[in-house]
């Protein structure tokens, strides 16, 4: 049996508990990201200009998703953590499901909220889950591989979502519903099959809260929301720049995912299913890839005795990122195969951080608001780098710009501007993060 010897370090069971919350993690990024490769029909349906598509893609999404994080991030200090993630699992699928039968922007904005709402309960709680069944020596890989979900489900939406636009018909009928159209139908069949991953996350038990952790040290009595505001509050030296800092690489990696289908479709006149399997393959690959060897090397360098590792590992991954952004759909990229070379090493590298970033913040917090802390952090790099990200482009676009066949223009100023922003203020987390776990600089 699988569940044989779960309650020992690290054990086969912890890793089966990982990946059934990575594939959560994968599939709330599908529901999440599929959105990105039906630009053309849905604006096209509903009369919208690219500004108005990013707020679908981010804003919507972002600032809900963030609000209700901080409260999921509450209970997810208090409350039963398994649970919590089945019923947010049940819910972002049927949202996902529902946004197939919007007929305005104002019904697939609201849709689109609700699946939010419904994914906002997973990482908290996820993260939580992890750092209790796994001691620190192990922590970075563990919360690399749940980190994985992102990037494969980013992939996922594009192989799955190009498959299904292949295969359709433009109009198909459903029995009670009627006459869907092609993106319709996407969201129908892609909210719908979610809904057995609730019935996964069964098998998962709930752990000892802190078992791994050094109570002595950690342990914070009445540890209420406002407390740890209060708490993050007074050593905002530390969390303000590791949340900007992170976000500013978040911001890359959702700039690109959002409109990369749509810099191929319209400069390189790519049909969406063509683009949404060689870009989806890319983002399987390489980003999956990345995040995990940012794992093991932050790991690594943590085991050199190099203290601040959960830092140092995320602003050598950004060096080379900033390079690729840069290049991957510069203007004088003329050849679509030299683009995807470029965005391969691209992805790569802006998933390296993903597991260093949770571990960093999940050593230098007390173990009682080390859910608040998650919920914090995703909250800020959710509002910059999912609402800001697509967002910025888009205006690019539409206002700098003036020509949506410039797109890849937009994308590569964000890319050139953010990753210098990141290592800044990461170089400004790594002294708080030693002051603050108390190890020497």
């Amino acid at each position: 049996m699988i569940f044989q010897g779960s309650d020992r370090p690290n054990s086969l069971y912890s890793w089966y508990v990982v990946v059934v919350l990575m594939l959560c993690y994968a599939l709330s990024f599908i529901d999440r990201q599929i959105l990105s490769l039906l630009v053309e029909p849905i604006k096209a349906d509903l009369e919208l200009s690219d500004t108005e598509f990013s707020l679908l893609q981010g804003m919507a999404f972002a600032l809900f998703y963030t609000f209700v994080g901080l409260y999921m991030g509450k209970l997810a200090d208090t409350r039963n953590r398994r649970n919590l993630i089945i019923l947010g699992v049940a819910a972002w699928s049927a949202m996902t499901a529902l946004c197939g039968f919007a007929k305005s922007f104002s019904h697939l904005f609201m849709a689109r909220v609700g699946v939010a709402v419904g994914e906002a309960t997973l990482s908290p709680a996820a993260y939580s889950i992890t750092g209790d069944y796994f001691t620190k020596d192990k922590l970075a890989r563990a919360m690399s591989t749940y980190s994985v979900g992102v990037f494969l489900g980013s992939g996922l939406a594009f192989v799955v979502g190009g498959a299904l636009i292949a295969s359709i018909p433009a109009l198909a009928t459903l029995p009670l519903v009627g006459e869907v159209k092609a993106w319709q139908l996407v969201f129908i069949i892609v909210g719908l099959a979610g809904i057995p991953f609730a019935l996964l996350v069964l098998t998962v038990r709930e752990p000892p809260r802190g078992r791994y952790s050094d109570t002595a040290r950690e342990q914070v009595e009445n540890v209420t929301v406002f407390n740890s505001v209060k708490y993050f509050t007074r050593h905002w030296r530390f969390y303000g720049p590791h949340f900007i800092g992170f976000s500013m690489l978040t911001t890359i990696g959702y700039a690109f995912h959002s409109w990369v289908p749509a810099f191929f479709i319209r400069t390189h006149g790519w049909e969406a299913s063509e683009i949404g399997l060689t870009y989806g393959t890319i983002n399987i690959i390489a980003a999956p890839l990345g995040v995990l060897a940012g794992g093991w090397f932050g790991d690594k360098l943590a085991k050199a005795g190099i203290q601040d590792a959960f830092i140092k590992g995320p602003i050598a991954g950004a060096i080379p990122l900033w390079i690729f952004a840069s290049l991957a759909t510069a203007p004088f990229i003329g050849m679509p195969t030299l683009s995807l070379v470029l965005l391969a090493a691209l992805h790569f590298f802006a998933s390296f951080h993903a597991g260093m970033a949770v571990a960093a913040l999940h050593t230098a917090t007390p173990l009682t608001m080390r859910s608040q802390a998650t919920a914090a952090y995703l909250f800020v790099i959710n509002l910059i780098g999912l609402g800001g990200g697509p967002l910025i482009v888009a205006l690019l676009t539409d206002f700098v710009f003036q020509d949506e066949r410039l797109i890849g223009s937009s994308l590569m100023v964000v890319g050139a501007c953010a990753t210098p922003i990141a290592i800044f203020m990461l170089s400004l987390a790594a002294r708080q993060y030693r002051a603050l776990t108390g190890t020497p600089s």
